[in-house]
């Protein structure tokens, strides 16, 4: 009797362990469980040595996201000029292009044409200031300003030629926009047939339909042309 009793008391015994282990087993959250037992996100990470806590690591970025813009290429300038061009061009149709300087044209003496290692236009040379312009040619019947970005373009506007000057007030563009004028290149002109640009400038770095670009010395000469007539229609000088 008394074994059987002692048998019964021990059964008792590893019953109540048995209940007891379990319970504490489904209080203890397993990995990526809440206490609750609901589902919990687990977040991958690495800790660096003596690190408290983890930290998600930032994304890489590219370095050239921010970089500053680069300077205005020839494309930019030679935009800039047609702009200029094409402002110029409404205000005289509307008739609201004001006079700041004298009412005659400019006189222009060609002293150093144009050539690849001296490259010039109307005799001037790129990056001549606005002092030395208005000197020897007077002021412009009108002035106004580009505003751009990286540096504002002043266009003295002479009427039959335009002039681009930078901050700086040196000699950015120049457009020629008559056939009255001599640009200095050999006594090519405005409106003179495509055959002539090559007998006077030689052959081009560019030839297209539309376009015969010369690269020169720190400048490049572009000559737009009239594919219908084959006529040359626009003459600039802008920086490269």
């Amino acid at each position: 009797m008394n074994k059987r009793q002692s048998f019964i008391g021990f059964l008792s015994v590893m019953m109540m362990i048995a209940l007891i282990a379990a319970g504490c087993t489904k209080e203890q959250a397993g990995p990526g469980e809440t206490p609750d037992g609901s589902a919990q996100a687990v977040v991958s990470g690495t800790l660096a040595p003596g690190d408290e806590a983890w930290s998600p690591q930032t994304p890489a970025t590219d370095p050239s996201a921010d970089a500053p813009p680069d300077s205005a290429s020839p494309a930019d300038t030679n935009e800039q000029v047609s702009l200029a061009s094409a402002r110029t061009e409404d205000k005289e149709k509307n008739g609201s292009a004001p006079k700041t300087g004298g009412g005659t044209k400019p006189k222009i003496k060609i002293e150093s044409p144009y050539t690849e290692a001296n490259p010039t236009l109307l005799g001037f040379t790129l990056k001549t200031s606005a002092e030395e312009v208005v000197s020897r040619i007077g002021k412009p019947r009108e002035q106004f300003v580009m505003v751009d970005d990286t540096d504002p373009i002043t266009v003295y506007d002479y009427t039959d030629f335009l002039m681009g000057f930078n901050q700086k007030n040196e000699l950015l563009f120049i457009d020629v926009r008559s056939a009255d004028i001599n640009p200095g290149l050999g006594g090519l002109k405005l409106g003179d047939p495509v055959a002539n640009v090559t007998k006077a400038l030689g052959k081009p770095d560019v030839n297209t339909t539309y376009v015969l670009s010369y690269k020169a010395n720190g400048a490049m000469l572009k000559l737009d042309i009239d594919p219908k007539t084959q006529t040359v229609n626009s003459i600039k000088l802008f920086a490269e």
